[in-house]
């Protein structure tokens, strides 16, 4: 049983790699932001595998990358300007090792509003 869990993992772990999702939230009920504007509350997540901590393999998860995807994600949502309001990155070093002592899957994740007023 135990196998076959660490295979599912791994093959996850290939499967979302080079991934980049954006989810969307905009039912603010009619409420505006500080400054009167219509918003919109995305959040970016950006899945990669790293060799030895720092050596992008597949994907990039960078924070530079992560952002780069949720800004162009507020431009196609019609936003004129974005407010960061999070950003976070994990490695995973512990999830199967002594493998990810070599090989880390890596998750960024960037939220943030896109301001369409």
């Amino acid at each position: 049983m135990r196998s076959l869990t660490l295979v599912f993992l791994v093959v996850f772990a290939l499967a979302a790699a080079g991934c980049s999702m954006t989810s969307k939230a905009t039912n603010f009920n009619g409420l505006k932001d500080f400054d009167g504007n219509e918003v919109e509350h995305l959040n970016t997540t950006n899945i990669a595998l790293n060799g030895l901590f720092v050596y992008p393999l597949l994907g990039n998860a960078s924070l530079e990358e992560t952002v780069a995807c949720h800004t162009q994600e507020a431009k196609e949502a019609g936003a004129l300007k974005v407010r960061l309001v999070q950003s976070d990155s994990s490695t995973y070093w512990w999830i199967l090792p002594p493998i990810s002592f070599f090989i880390q899957p890596v998750v960024t994740t960037v939220a943030g509003d896109a301001i369409t007023d």
